[in-house]
């Protein structure tokens, strides 16, 4: 069925080139939505090899944020040296020299992550600044309280609800905001959490675009006149002022959802429209 809206699965990607002299780790690194799709920014998957190493660099022309999936690492952020693992995520601005070290010998470190609002790599002015010093990277020179570090770190456990309203299609168990306006950003990094039998109902955002993503589960979705099954691996792209919806139609399993929307710092700044529900005729296909 050709698709009117970028639908991805990290799978289907050819992971990048990476040139070991300029710094970057070993692994894979894969463009998962970029210009190529239309989007304003460009979203990655990274996966640092046990022991990989990403030197120290900088991105000159945006802000980046990454999530992570699975692993355990020592994250360089400025002066910050800090654990980070799964379920965190991390807010570095435009031009601040990072660094990231898989601590793991057995496992990769597996993130998701965004330039925001650069439509390819090449435009992020990522420039190596270098090896990392020794003493930077024993852990035992991190910073042991996340209050004290100057560039933001959250986790999922830590973040506060979003209020939301179910009499505007919004029926998912909780909605949340884990980095948005708050922390500097100027992308909102949200997560929905369906339980079985959910559906966001019929809705658009009229100030910004959506990149949604399943971190885990599987959903049924709507974008404009789209439905496409929407798998763990896939990100769907929507553009602003654009109809969709996503549901739930599992008896038993949970869909988590994250996502972004782009140039807004949270849901309130999005231009959040409700439409409508989602009918058994939109259903049709999936039944």
């Amino acid at each position: 069925m050709d698709l009117e809206y970028p639908l991805v699965h990290v799978n289907d990607v050819t992971p990048e080139k990476l040139n070991l002299s300029e710094g970057w780790p070993d692994g894979e690194y894969r463009i998962v939505l970029d210009k190529k799709h239309g989007c304003s920014s460009t979203i990655y998957y990274s996966i640092l090899a046990s022991n990989a190493v990403h030197k120290k660099h900088k991105h000159s022309e945006c802000d980046e944020m990454y999530y992570v999936v699975s692993g355990h690492a020592l994250a360089g952020v400025g002066p910050d040296r800090v654990e980070i693992f799964s379920g965190h995520y991390h807010y570095i601005p435009k031009g601040i020299e990072h660094w990231l070290v898989n601590l793991n010998r057995n496992e990769p470190l597996v993130l998701i992550g965004i330039y925001d609002r650069c439509p390819s790599f090449e435009l992020t002015g990522y420039d190596f600044l270098g090896d990392i010093p020794k003493n930077d990277m024993d852990i035992s020179s991190r910073t042991l309280r996340t209050k004290d570090l100057k560039y933001h770190l959250v986790h999922d456990d830590s973040v506060p609800l979003v209020k939301v309203s179910r009499n505007e299609g919004w029926t998912q168990d909780y909605f949340c905001e884990p980095i948005n306006r708050s922390h500097g950003a100027e992308t909102c990094w949200m997560y929905g959490y369906f339980g079985p039998k959910t559906i966001h109902m019929k809705h658009k955002h009229k100030f910004c675009e959506e990149v949604c993503y399943a971190l885990k589960g599987s959903g049924y979705a709507g974008v404009g006149n789209d439905r496409v099954d929407f798998n763990e691996g896939h990100f769907h792209y929507i553009p602003r002022n654009t109809e969709h919806w996503l549901a739930n139609l599992s008896e038993e399993e949970v869909l988590i959802a994250p996502g972004f929307y782009i140039g807004v710092g949270g849901l309130d700044e999005s231009g959040f429209e409700y439409i409508g529900p989602v009918t058994d005729n939109d259903l049709k296909l999936k039944k």
